[in-house]
């Protein structure tokens, strides 16, 4: 399979932008992450940053579960991908 000079230019700037995407991630978990001050570090600031991460979690699991369910029904009642011989 040969690909158009135009199909390979958008596939290498979608993947450098999603490779970009990933470095700003990790670079704010990690400025996150050294912000922390661990002398000061209590059980209730301990409980309330875990009950933060958990709800976040929590949320992004069932948005994106939600999200790919959605993908799928849509997707499936277009009939995306099939040929006019199927």
């Amino acid at each position: 399979m040969v690909l158009s000079q135009d199909v390979v230019r958008f596939s290498v700037r979608l993947y450098g932008g999603l490779a970009i995407g990933a470095i700003f991630a990790a670079t704010d978990s990690v400025g996150t992450m050294q912000g922390f001050d661990l002398t000061h570090l209590n059980h209730e600031a301990a409980f309330h940053f875990l009950g933060n991460f958990l709800y976040l979690f929590l949320l992004s699991t069932v948005l994106s579960v939600a999200t790919g369910l959605i993908s799928a029904y849509v997707i499936k009642k277009l009939y995306f991908g099939r040929h006019s011989t199927d």
